[in-house]
Order: C-alpha cells, then structure tokens, then sequence
C-alpha cells in the first residue's frame, strides 16, 4: 500500500492521536470586540520551541512545509513553501458561532500546484493553501472541514470531495488566473456548517490550522496568509 493512500486512510485517527500530539493550552477565547484577530502575524510567533496555544501538526513519512514570516506586499504574513512536503500549523481556540458566524482572512498563493494529476482524485489531492476547522457541537459531537485554494478543476463555491471519503473541503477561491493575488475572503461559517451537518446552535469553532500540501504530487508551492479573524457579522 502506498504511503499517501495508508495516511489518507487515517488521516482522521493521525491527525489527533500520536506523532507530537499535544494538550490543548493557552486557548484563545474572544474579548466580546465585534472583531478578533485568531492570526495576526504582525507579531511573529515563536517556531522552536513553538508558541503555547499553537501545535505543528507533522505526518510520518513526509517532510513539513518551510514556515517563516515575512511582510509581502505590504501584509505581515506568514509564509508556507511546500517541496514534496506537508503539515499543518494550528492555533487552538473556542469562539462559538452564535456570536462569531464569519471567518475573514487575507492570501495570496505565489507558486500553485502544476500536475496533470486530478485535485479530484486521492493522487492529486494537494492544495497550496488550506485552512482546517474542527467544530464541536453541544452534544460532544465533531466535526471536521477544509476551506481550500482550488487548482484548475474547482472554483469560488464549489464543494471538494474525494472518492472513499466523507471529508469536505469548501472552495474559497482558487485557479492560476488568480496566483499573485491577494484576496480578502469572508466566509459565513454557519452557512457552511448547516449545509454538511445541519443546525449550528451552540456549535463552537475549537481549532484552525493552515495547511499547505505537495506529497501526493511532488510538486512545490508558496503561499501567504494574513489576518485571520473571527467576526461578529457576517460582512463585518
């Protein structure tokens, strides 16, 4: 069995047991403003030894994505390079999203993913940029998602998903007509939630990673995020 196929497989059960799993601490919570910074990379975290509150999510046999900090066109931004390489870089929250239903967030992808391979398929499912939500609802019960920079296969508003997995991925925006770019995105969490898993009363967003990926393809990308927050309003 080939090795992305044998992560992809348990990716689930990787992604939150073993391998440098660590305790949740330092757990940013809002302050009431309408808007809360989740990222602000004006300030630069520490990487080694990394931020409390932050975990380096790393997969067995792959290499991790290049981290580091820079301001890009006027934006301090962190900076994700990927070469045969993936990981994800977490900071762990609690915003529940009767008060916080928006997502906002500023990228910019420098280097897209350039394989003939289909995003469509478990060999070509890499993205040069992501971010991963945990969401869990009152009963205890999670659920997972990706927000993704699409390829050339899917745009702004279609829903990504692999044969043989449940695993949704929503597209924010994406395609090389848009590498160089930046882009402001506001994304209406609730809507997103109640469409793959119905009401979102009392759900709370508990994780948000960046994740920027080329192990299935082999291929190298670079991308920038900046300000990422949670808002009050959608539109705010």
């Amino acid at each position: 069995m080939k090795i992305r196929k044998f992560l992809f497989l348990l990716f689930p059960l990787l992604m939150f047991s073993g391998c440098g799993q660590q305790e949740r601490s330092n757990i940013l919570t809002p302050d009431g403003s309408p808007s809360v910074s989740i990222m602000d990379f004006s300030n630069p975290i520490s990487l080694k030894p990394l931020a409390e509150g932050w975990f380096h999510r790393t997969f067995w046999f792959v290499s991790p994505m290049d981290i580091s900090f820079v301001t890009k066109d006027g934006y301090p931004s962190i900076r994700l390079a990927t070469d045969n390489s993936a990981s994800m870089l977490f900071r762990f929250v609690d915003f529940n999203l009767d008060q916080y239903p928006e997502l906002s967030w500023n990228w910019m992808v420098e280097k897209g993913i350039n394989s003939d391979i289909s995003e469509l398929t478990e060999e070509g499912d890499d993205q040069p940029a992501r971010l991963f939500l945990s969401f869990e609802a009152p009963n205890g019960e999670k659920h997972r998602m990706e927000i993704i920079w699409g390829n050339r296969e899917v745009k702004r508003g279609d829903w990504k998903y692999i044969k043989g997995s449940s695993f949704p991925h929503y597209v924010a925006n994406g395609g090389d007509e848009n590498i160089g770019r930046w882009f402001l995105e506001n994304v209406d969490l609730v809507a997103l939630y109640e469409h793959l898993w119905g009401s979102s009363a009392g759900v709370r967003l508990t994780d948000i990673g960046l994740f920027c990926d080329t192990d299935a393809t082999g291929g190298q990308t670079v991308a920038y995020f900046s300000d990422i927050r949670a808002n009050a309003k959608v539109g705010q």
